[in-house]
């Protein structure tokens, strides 16, 4: 697992959070940033700075000890905090969805370890949607000799646009006491109404006081990292513990800054121990769409109940899922990054209270909703593990088809309602085969006829429509710029790309049409499957893989560039697609064979941190666009699995990890992703929260193929029969 220092520059954290429901992220540094619960996943809320991370402020948990008359409190993080001491160092573990924390002091008397989770159970969509999180902490006396201490969690009431009106309210329950944060008179339109709260778990291993509220701003107008006054800790060292004190009168003024705290009182024998569970919720109901969770909970103490009646199945379940993968005879680095790669589940989905899922593409700097290019990779993942949510988004860009064929690019830019045909004006070649393909892996996974009965109809339109491109009847798909995923990067006539994609998805056609029994769509696409190969081969071919694109003899495109004899990475990436759902070869196997060796030896020899997307044969990088000299993450992984597929398991896996290696150890950047990075420097240059890395799941269905426990995990644990 990722594995850090608090003394290192960690770029972002681990995200503590729900399928759609928002999250906020813990550092190792112990501070909690970047929250997009408030219904802002394309701006996270933070007061950190380029300069400085210093989290949300207001959000801090605490340990004091009493040693005789000598006090010993810290903050739980390594970030200064006004005048409060903060421990010595953090040692951090991320495996999502746990992060655990190590804290280090050589002045405190207790070994302070955090587990952070939020429950991720694969197949159960309503668990794994729940706006909240969990921070375990386990206290250990180091001494000999019994001691005395607490332990507090400090929050800061962030409901509302604005601070007047907000209120807290201290709940005490015969299992729990929770301190709950609310808004008195929010208007209509403010998205940032709702509730949010914090509880500890009762036990009759500690006493529990608390806070009800107090102003983390004494001076007007300044909060700041070193302005901010922490009462609650004032309170607790000359005092012992909390006052109890909870007036709920809401906030009536600027400049107050509205914060709350929880304490737990506790004795501890010589070397004894005691976990105390912490439970963030919140809820924001008050967007476009609104939220899965409303239908379920009516206000962040309804979670808060739903979690402890129901905390040791969730716990146990999402532990259970971890273990599960940690046990596949994968190496560590591998069983690492599947695991790490799913943070997009929390960081970049949405679902809607009417039960509408998708995933952003990269909810900062491109929050297109679906994206069915790049979903075509990271669909992948959510396939195998929540198939009815793949099912959900699916089935809105069969929604959204238009009439004469085409499948839009996305659902819309923060919205579901609102496709749009591509990001450049260009009708794109590579969607409606993309679609094809994924409704036929959808069914073969499921095993739904009654779902590809559904779907069939835009499938054929989505054919109808891409064979009606092939203006120069080579029964292959005309680029006419960069009408693909490479939206930065024109091509022109026949491309290696689209029309890998495209002869893939007639494989996928041809086996709806049987099992349908759609005789004349059949004969139809085996033509264009039998005459498009040859073309394929007969264009593109070049002794040792498949050029980019030949445009020669395309009338109506004469004045183009007319070939790129450049050699790609992605050139046979619908065979990738093919090989995974147990498809025929779209070209010869032994030119497929050759072009992944030249792969090999051109694109990835040109870069230490990966494989540059396009090299040409005498090894100088295609500098043609930022699309063509970098390196394509995604896109990597769908190509590394053909790799396996084909008997390159070795080579495979050694790209893969120096991937991996690069994202994790080199940029620091485990849960923030790109879709591309310098194949030059390894540096991130476009895109966050990136969707499309989930394509990694693929390698897993690729070793499977020779590999009987990851058979047995697919078959019994996702349902999938990779073997047949």
């Amino acid at each position: 697992m990722p594995k850090y220092s608090s003394q290192q520059e960690v770029k972002s954290g681990l995200p503590i959070g729900g399928i759609g429901a928002g999250k906020l992220e813990i550092f190792p540094s112990g501070v909690l940033d970047n929250f997009t619960f408030l219904n802002n996943p394309n701006n996270p809320f933070t007061n950190s700075t380029k300069n400085e991370r210093v989290g949300v402020l207001g959000y801090h948990f605490a340990v004091s000890c009493w040693l005789g008359k000598k006090n010993i409190t810290r903050i739980l993080q390594t970030v200064k905090i006004s005048d409060y001491p903060t421990v010595e160092d953090i040692d951090f573990d991320g495996c999502f969805p746990f992060a655990i924390l190590d804290y280090k002091d050589s002045q405190l008397p207790l070994k302070v370890h955090l587990k952070a989770f939020s429950f991720f159970i694969p197949k159960q969509e309503k668990d794994s949607c729940l706006p909240a999180g969990v921070f375990e902490f386990t206290l250990t006396n180091l001494l000999n000799r019994s001691i005395e201490g607490a332990f507090l969690v400090n929050v800061r009431n962030i409901v509302g646009q604005w601070c007047v009106g907000r209120f807290n309210q201290v709940i005490d329950e015969s299992d729990m006491i929770s301190l709950n944060m609310q808004l008195k008179k929010p208007t209509p339109f403010d998205v940032n109404q709702g509730s949010m709260s914090v509880a500890i778990f009762k036990s009759n291993n500690y006493e529990i006081s608390f806070l009800g509220e107090y102003n983390l701003m004494p001076k007007a107008f300044r909060f700041n990292s070193q302005d901010i006054r922490l009462e609650a800790i004032d309170i607790l060292i000359k005092s012992g513990q909390l006052p109890n004190i909870n007036s709920e009168i809401p906030v009536n003024s600027e400049s107050v800054e509205l914060a709350g705290a929880l304490a737990v009182n506790f004795k501890l024998k010589a070397k004894g121990k005691i976990t105390i569970p912490v439970v963030f919720s919140w809820n924001f109901p008050v967007c476009l769409d609104g939220h899965i969770y409303s239908n379920y909970f009516r206000n962040s103490r309804e979670v808060l109940r739903y979690v402890h009646s129901n905390f040791k199945q969730l716990k146990q379940a999402t532990e259970d899922f971890v273990i599960t993968i940690k046990k596949l005879p994968l190496p560590d680095w591998l069983q690492d990054a599947l695991l790490n790669n799913l943070y997009t589940f929390f960081s970049s989905t949405v679902w809607t209270k009417q039960a509408r899922f998708a995933f952003f593409e990269s909810p900062e700097v491109c929050p297109l909703m679906g994206t069915l290019d790049v979903r075509f990779y990271s669909s992948v993942a959510l396939a195998l593990l929540f198939p009815r949510l793949e099912e959900n988004e699916i089935r809105q860009f069969a929604d959204m088809q238009r009439a004469q064929g085409y499948i839009p690019h996305d659902l819309g830019r923060m919205r579901l309602d609102m496709p749009s045909i591509s990001t450049n004006h260009l009708y794109w070649k590579d969607l409606n085969p993309k679609f094809i393909l994924m409704v036929y892996r959808d069914y073969l996974w499921k095993n739904d006829l009654e779902f590809l009965k559904k779907m069939f109809p835009f499938v054929k339109k989505a054919f109808f429509w891409i064979i009606s491109t092939d203006k120069n009847k080579d029964y292959l798909p005309d680029n006419e710029g960069a009408d693909h995923t490479f939206d930065l990067w024109p091509c022109y006539g026949v491309s290696a790309y689209t029309s890998s994609v495209f002869l893939a998805s007639l494989l996928a056609l041809l086996k709806i049409c049987e099992i349908l029994d759609d005789k004349d769509t059949k004969k139809l696409a085996a033509e264009y499957f039998l005459k498009g190969r040859k073309n394929f081969e007969k264009k593109l071919w070049h002794k040792h893989y498949f050029i980019e694109y030949n445009n020669r003899g395309n009338r109506n495109n004469s004045n183009i560039a007319k070939v790129s004899q450049a050699c790609s990475m992605s050139q046979l990436i619908g065979q990738w697609y093919s090989s995974m759902l147990g498809l025929d070869y779209i070209v010869s196997k032994i030119k497929i064979k050759k072009a992944i060796e030249t792969i090999f030896k051109l694109n990835a020899a040109d870069s230490s941190y990966g494989i540059t997307h396009s090299v040409f044969y005498n090894g100088e990088r295609n500098k043609e666009s930022t699309h063509t000299e970098n390196i394509w993450i995604g896109i990597s992984y769908g190509f590394l699995s053909l790799a396996i597929y084909e008997g390159f398991e070795r080579e495979a896996l050694e790209i893969a990890k120096r991937m991996w290696t690069n994202i994790s150890e080199r940029q620091l950047n485990t849960w923030n992703q790109p879709d591309i990075y310098s194949s030059s420097s390894g540096e991130f240059l476009f895109g966050d929260h990136y969707m499309r890395n989930l394509s990694i799941w693929s390698l897993l269905i690729a070793l499977s193929k020779k590999n009987k426990p990851i058979q047995n995990f697919l078959k019994d644990y996702i349902n999938l029969d990779v073997a047949s």
